[in-house]
């Protein structure tokens, strides 16, 4: 199989290059990266005896990448101008990236004759309201830019079926664990970060929001697990990938405190911040019954991943440490 690879230089992207590169039922992977800048960063994770090509271009410039779709059996389109609160301050970047990018790619991709597209979408096209948790067949109803343009980003996917082309979009929850290109600032990260540097774990809004967090390893597995001839017949259709069990901030952080205890480390206190007058709490989390009856479900525990991060972290601090 030969797979046209976007936004590998992402913490999706990146760490799903890794284990394709590794995979015996992959023949080449072609990776669309933004500049060569993330081209030398990739360098430095795969070794150069690869089947992996690196291909510099601009997903609205098809010219830049348009050949190189003309032997790939699938596109995996991981590309995504994400964040929330960025998107909210840049949504004209989040619209040329994750709307416009997405239509040029799709329309390369059919004039290349390439039969199947798995787009890599996120529990934001839900919104955070009721009715929870999210089920594929819920109404979508984004409520933050990142939101709803990746949700654009759907509806242009499942057009091309009508050309002849067949589709995969899988709903991410918030992705977390140790890899390549790993966010440094999101909760789960910023968490262990602290735990082991002795500071405490500020929990905001009382902790009463709800995440659904999914280890890194895991959606690479679900994405690998989809591309499998096996599962021919779960295309044309969204899948949510999740957990499965959502928890509230502050549960997460007495997680960390349980965890810290067990391995040894300080416990780090924790600081509640009260939410500001009228904001209702943000509750995501998906339903993942229909990706169970597909045949898949996640293999690493939340206590596992978080403990794994709690040590990374710590092997860091101590490498950094002039004592240590």
């Amino acid at each position: 199989m030969k797979v046209f690879l976007t936004g590998a230089s992402g913490y999706l992207g990146s760490n799903l290059l890794l284990a394709l590169s590794r995979s015996p039922d992959i023949a080449k992977v072609v990776c669309l990266v933004h500049t060569r800048e993330k081209l030398s960063f990739l360098g430095e994770i795969l070794p150069e005896e690869t089947m992996v090509q690196y291909v510099v271009g601009d997903l609205n410039d098809p010219a830049t990448y348009g050949a190189y779709l003309e032997d790939a059996d699938i596109v995996v389109h991981a590309a995504a101008m994400r964040g929330i609160e960025f998107c909210e301050s840049h949504p004209d970047e989040a619209e040329r990236v994750n709307v416009s990018g997405t239509r040029k790619l799709l329309e390369a991709a059919l004039q290349s004759g390439v039969k199947r597209i798995l787009y890599c979408s996120s529990q934001a096209v839900y919104g955070a309201k009721d009715p929870y948790p999210y089920r594929e067949d819920c109404a979508p109803r984004p409520d933050t830019v990142y939101g709803r343009t990746k949700y654009r980003g759907e509806l242009l996917v499942r057009e091309t079926q009508q050309r002849g082309m067949q589709f995969l979009i899988l709903r991410f929850s918030r992705l977390y664990g140790s890899g390549t290109f790993i966010r440094e600032e999101e909760l789960p990260h910023r968490f262990a970060r602290y735990a082991v540097s002795g500071v405490f774990l500020p929990v905001y809004h009382n902790g009463e929001d709800v995440v659904d967090l999914l280890h890194i390893r895991d959606a690479v597995a679900s994405i690998e697990f989809f591309l499998h001839p096996a599962r021919n017949h779960c295309w044309n259709d969204v899948y949510n990938v999740g957990s499965g069990s959502p928890l509230s901030v502050l549960s997460l952080a007495g997680l960390y405190q349980e965890l810290c205890r067990k391995l040894g480390l300080g416990v780090p206190a924790l600081r509640t911040f009260p939410p500001s007058p009228g904001r209702k709490p943000k509750i995501l989390g998906l339903d993942v019954t229909k990706l169970k009856k597909a045949g898949w479900t996640p293999a690493i525990s939340l206590e596992e991943g978080i403990r794994e991060l709690l040590l990374v972290y710590q092997k860091a601090r101590n490498s950094a440490s002039p004592c240590g």
